[in-house]
């Protein structure tokens, strides 16, 4: 534990006068969750994901009625099966196929237990897939903005602590570069076109 607590004294008295060496104009900081928020591809991906998360809803939806329409079947022989109406041949002919429909009917539970597993996990590869390519193109917009200025350390203003609390507690507004950054990234948006006015 000494050892651990003199390598952070160690790394500390390097770090600090780094920091300290040109004050706080070597300093920034960032609003993280606004900038991902208000990033115009952000939208854009939140509606993709909307859009396929609605596709596998509908054909979850197809599959259940599916599913239904063959408990009803396996039902209906099931009670064929067994009524005295019947002579033995209908009976044991009703016997096997309802047999065959509760196969069914256990085949299609397992297509849509498999389904959902897949579906959910596809979702899960696109969000992440998403996230990465914004948060890639918001670090490489930071990071220019940060070179452009002769900033050494951005930091995150939107993150909170274990209690709660922000992770920064104070910063001249003048040190965050969070507009600059959402300007940056949204200046190649798509702007919607503008109905002409009648002559």
């Amino acid at each position: 534990m000494r050892k651990i607590f003199l390598l952070i004294i160690t790394v500390l008295t390097v770090i600090c006068p780094a920091i300290t060496s040109r004050g706080a104009d070597n300093i920034a900081v960032v609003n993280l969750e606004k900038i991902f928020r208000e990033y115009y591809k952000s939208s854009i991906a939140e509606q993709f994901i909307r859009q396929r998360t609605e596709a596998v809803r509908t054909y979850l939806t197809q599959m259940q009625t599916q599913l239904n329409a063959l408990r009803g079947e396996a039902r209906t022989l099931g009670t064929n099966a067994i009524n005295p109406a019947l002579n033995d041949a209908d009976r044991l002919k009703a016997r096997d196929a309802a047999a065959e429909a509760v196969r069914k009917v256990k085949a299609k539970e397992a297509e849509i237990e498999l389904y959902i597993q897949e579906s959910s996990r596809d979702i899960r590869a696109i969000e992440t897939q998403k996230r990465n390519e914004i948060m890639t193109d918001i670090n490489a917009a930071v990071k220019r903005r940060a070179t452009m200025y002769g900033i050494s350390f951005v930091f995150d203003c939107s993150g909170k602590s274990l209690n709660n609390q922000p992770t920064l507690l104070y910063y001249p507004s003048s040190k965050d570069l969070t507009g600059f950054i959402i300007q940056d990234l949204n200046r190649n948006a798509i702007k919607p076109k503008t109905e002409s006015k009648a002559k």
